[in-house]
């Protein structure tokens, strides 16, 4: 239960953050799709995304949730969210970004639908490059080998030991 609130934050999170920001500054960095520059600003963009998504997938396989799978747990989740979010702030896009011409709102769909693929892939592909960290053997094995290596001792100084 608590694992799954994590993954909604998260997912809430990896929508509110974006949507801000192109609030706040999308009037300068959102282009027009018709724009001379409109392709490099989207990659600009996009890399952005790469990088932070990067970073949270291993926040996330690493610190918080430290399983096998978390990070692409992370990623449906945070998609599915995400993507359910956005539908109402498009729906709504004159109210949530009342500075955007109608060709940014297009750009903006353009990074939006590109983003939401990277936040399926990435923390996938993060999951799977993570090693697992070595397992602990349980106590009785541990003893084995030095119980072993007691009995290869004794047998050795048996064996050293001058016979009568």
């Amino acid at each position: 239960m608590r694992q799954g609130l994590t993954y909604v934050g998260l997912g809430v999170a990896v929508w509110a953050v974006p949507t801000l920001f192109f609030l706040l500054f999308g009037k300068w960095v959102m282009l027009e799709v018709g724009e001379p520059y409109f392709g490099t600003s989207l990659f600009l963009l996009e890399m952005l995304s790469f990088l932070l998504l990067i970073g949270l997938a291993l926040f996330v396989r690493l610190r918080l949730i430290p399983e096998r799978g978390a990070a692409t747990r992370f990623g449906f989740i945070a998609t599915v969210v995400g993507l359910l979010l956005n539908t109402f702030a498009e729906w709504y896009r004159n109210s949530v970004f009342p500075s955007f011409t109608e060709g940014q709102h297009h750009g903006y769909s353009v990074w939006v639908t590109l983003a939401y693929a990277l936040t399926l892939v990435v923390p996938a592909a993060v999951d799977r490059l993570v090693k697992e960290p070595a397992t602990a053997q349980p106590a009785e094995k541990a003893e084995l080998p030095v119980e072993q290596s007691a009995d290869q001792g004794e047998q050795d100084r048996n064996a050293e030991a001058p016979s009568e």
